[in-house]
């Protein structure tokens, strides 16, 4: 039995090219800033986008991913092992505390996880949570047996399942835990300007001492890419999270740092199996509509088009995995007989995309006018701030939402692609998708498990399930004085690893 189940399904690769910033020195602060703020801190509803980043700070994850390697590492767990992919073993590290002075420990596991599972939290994590039953066997050892093999739960530690706050303090504060929240990760919550900032204080009884290293971390929301890097280059932001190449070049230009990795899937938009688009031929229709060189000619000129599902050089890169070819006429053809079988009526799509970046607001206008292309279809924008956007995701309220995979590891795909994977909010179901992505659930053999999530992405560009027109590439922008930056999740950064030489 190993330490942790290890194996290889993903796409992701990182390329750390950062300056030496010495070794670790302990004080300061970092100020971190992305285009979106965080829609919840509470650990039952935070592990969607960029929630998964303030809910690692607070609480620590029980797992976390290794994008680099894409292999799992100890975190507030010291273990979680299994040898069959059906009961699973966590082991917590011995004598962990929450702020408050309440012991981590194995009851506290249960009572944040039965939290999860009760409806009236509406918690993104029941669905997994549902398909699992846990036991107490001691303080420190909590036994998981899963519906199913499933040989890929690892994932589920570090995000839906990986965030475990003080029992004592849910109790105590109820609803208003989110506006105080309590754990024993490497920071403390201070406070959250919603829209504008959230400060974070050093935990100084975080179990890995000398870790973390800074004082303070300050998450600041900036929308426009321009006006964050600006904020970079007059000192009012130490680490900048960017997905355009072009900044990455102006910072090293600029003698900073660059940290990056590359991520499966891509900036894009998922579509819905519902209403017209529950039509696999309109379904794909609109997604071949949808032109990848013309979009990043208009919105990101210089940038590379996305050609593949996974990045070349990665373990599920498959160059025979490309979208069907842009054909207006076809198109055309497809959406006249649908109307015709079904009254005549335009077919109307809901596009959902987040407001507050002027990128995506220009995305939404391209999409609108590709798309519209064809007679017979109206394309209604809903731009959504951070918490209505979540809301929305999680609802499946859309036709079409932009939509990257959110991580390096494959198990996104069953989440986000099965029939009954706990993200998939799109409706989508295919048989052809399903069994392919049952057997990386059920095989621990890397090579079978590979081969079966490149069946699975084959099938999912040709129905169009999923466009993207960028590659999934997360860029950490930083002075040369900030060490210890890695890709964490998909716009973060492990802040317990990073330090600033003052």
């Amino acid at each position: 039995m190993c330490l942790i189940v290890v194996t290889s399904c993903s796409g992701g690769a990182a390329s750390p090219t950062a300056a030496d910033a010495g070794d670790p020195v302990r004080g300061g602060e970092i100020v971190y800033s992305y285009n979106t703020d965080a829609q919840s801190v509470d650990p039952a509803t935070c592990a969607v986008g960029i929630g998964l980043a303030p809910c690692q700070a607070i609480y620590g994850a029980l797992l976390y991913l290794d994008v680099a390697n894409n292999e799992f590492e100890p975190g507030m767990a010291e273990s979680v092992t299994s040898a069959d992919g059906k009961v699973w073993t966590l082991k917590l590290r011995p004598g962990m505390t929450f702020t408050d002075g309440t012991p981590f420990d194995a009851a506290a596991v249960e009572y944040n996880w039965n939290r999860i599972l009760d409806p009236a939290n509406l918690s993104p994590g029941a669905a997994t949570a549902s398909r699992l039953k846990w036991a107490v066997i001691d303080p420190l050892t909590v036994e998981i047996t899963s519906a199913e093999v499933n040989y890929r739960l690892e994932l589920a530690f570090t995000e839906e399942l990986a965030f475990i706050a003080s029992p004592t303090a849910l109790q105590q504060m109820g609803r208003d835990f989110g506006n105080s929240p309590v754990g024993a990760g490497p920071f403390t919550f201070t406070s959250w300007a919603r829209g504008t900032e959230m400060v974070l204080d050093r935990n100084p009884n975080y179990w890995d001492q000398p870790r973390p290293y800074v004082d303070r971390v300050v998450m600041k929301t900036i929308g426009a890419d321009d006006q964050r890097f600006n904020a970079l280059q007059a000192g009012e932001v130490d680490v900048m999270t960017v997905t355009l190449g072009k900044y990455a070049d102006r910072a090293r230009d600029a003698g900073m740092s660059v940290t990056q990795a590359d991520l499966l899937g891509g900036g894009g938009v998922r579509l819905a199996q519902r209403g017209a688009l529950a039509d696999p031929d309109v379904r794909r229709a609109v997604s071949t509509l949808i032109d990848n060189d013309q979009m990043i000619a208009a919105v990101f000129p210089g940038e590379k088009t996305a050609a593949t599902f996974a990045a070349e050089g990665t373990e599920l890169y498959d160059p025979e995995a490309t979208w069907p070819k842009r054909d207006v006429a076809q198109a055309q053809k497809t959406i006249d007989d649908y109307r015709a079988r079904n009254g005549g009526e335009p077919i109307r799509l809901r596009y959902v995309t987040v407001a507050g970046s002027p990128l995506l607001a220009q995305v939404s206008e391209m999409l609108q006018a590709q798309i519209e292309e064809v007679d017979g279809i109206e394309f209604e924008i809903a731009a959504l701030d951070g918490a209505a956007f979540a809301s929305a995701l999680n609802a499946g309220d859309w036709d079409l939402i932009v939509s990257g995979l959110g991580g390096a590891n494959g198990e996104r795909l069953y989440r986000v692609f099965h029939t009954n994977g706990t993200a998939n909010n799109s409706g989508y179901s295919n048989p052809v998708v399903d069994a392919a992505l049952d057997t990386t659930h059920s095989s621990n053999d890397p090579d079978e498990v590979n081969a079966a999530y490149k069946t699975a992405i084959r099938e999912l560009m040709n129905t169009g399930a999923y466009k993207f027109w960028q590659p999934a590439t997360t860029r950490l922008l930083s002075p040369s004085n900030v060490g210890g930056l890695e890709v964490a999740y998909q716009y973060w950064f492990r802040p317990d690893l990073a330090w600033v030489n003052q």
